[in-house]
């Protein structure tokens, strides 16, 4: 992967940024890696400007070598900071990306760094893991899921999601926090391999805890109530 091929997983946010974002988009990639990202949509002439952040001197320096080497300088400030601090107002950022870490850290940089927010602004987001608690922080925190989709690199699967600040909170069930709403409306092959692969983990997780000498009861209620919820969307008999 470079800033002219990206990985299956970094082109559906890219996708999604071109989709969504407002015209002119102006990106702020949050935990940046190497700036592909931002770089690969200067390159292709769809943002006009976009901020490389990270809060990592490893991973900056990196996107420093990237961007310069790219010659993409003027169009990129790549900045050394903690989350959303990067943002300045004269920076007119109205789209903001949060790539590869878990949705608990995720949820974490929006809410302390809220006050870098612009009053209007888009978020793409992929967490790693932890993807149901994010969407539950958001439903309380008046963002609306507008879309997303699951993407399948390999071993793994990822869920990309695009978010919008409302003026009310949006409540989710249940299972919209699980699979997500805008998944659960399209169910794509992905989505589907996607909660086969869960739907076996959880059961062996299930087993195991089931045969401890002291089984973790609140656990297994919590997993009962997500393998059947899993099984019900995967069609399948969740006796």
């Amino acid at each position: 992967m470079n800033s002219e091929q990206l990985s299956s997983r970094l082109q559906s946010v890219s996708d999604f940024i071109i989709q969504y974002g407002p015209n002119p988009i102006r990106l702020a990639d949050i935990g940046t890696d190497h700036a592909y990202l931002p770089s690969f949509l200067v390159q292709q002439d769809k943002i006009e400007f976009a901020i490389a952040g990270d809060v990592v001197k490893g991973p900056y320096e990196s996107a420093v070598k990237e961007v310069q080497s790219q010659g993409l300088s003027k169009q990129i400030s790549v900045r050394l900071g903690d989350g959303l601090e990067v943002i300045h107002s004269e920076d007119n950022i109205n789209t903001i990306s949060i790539c590869g870490m878990g949705g608990t850290l995720i949820r974490n940089i929006i809410e302390s760094g809220s006050a870098h927010l612009p009053k209007e602004h888009l978020l793409v987001l992929q967490p790693n893991i932890g993807e149901a608690g994010l969407r539950e922080w958001l439903s309380e925190n008046q963002y609306e899921i507008i879309d997303e989709t699951v993407i399948i690199d390999g071993r793994h699967d990822y869920d990309v999601m695009v978010v919008e600040k409302g003026t009310t909170n949006i409540p989710l069930s249940y299972e919209e926090k699980l699979f997500g709403p805008a998944n659960l409306a399209k169910q794509t092959d992905e989505f589907y391999l996607k909660w086969e692969r869960d739907l076996a983990h959880r059961e062996r997780i299930y087993e195991q805890i089931k045969q401890a000498d002291q089984p973790n009861h609140e656990k297994l209620t919590e997993l009962e109530q997500a393998i059947t919820a899993i099984k019900e969307v995967l069609n399948r008999d969740a006796n």
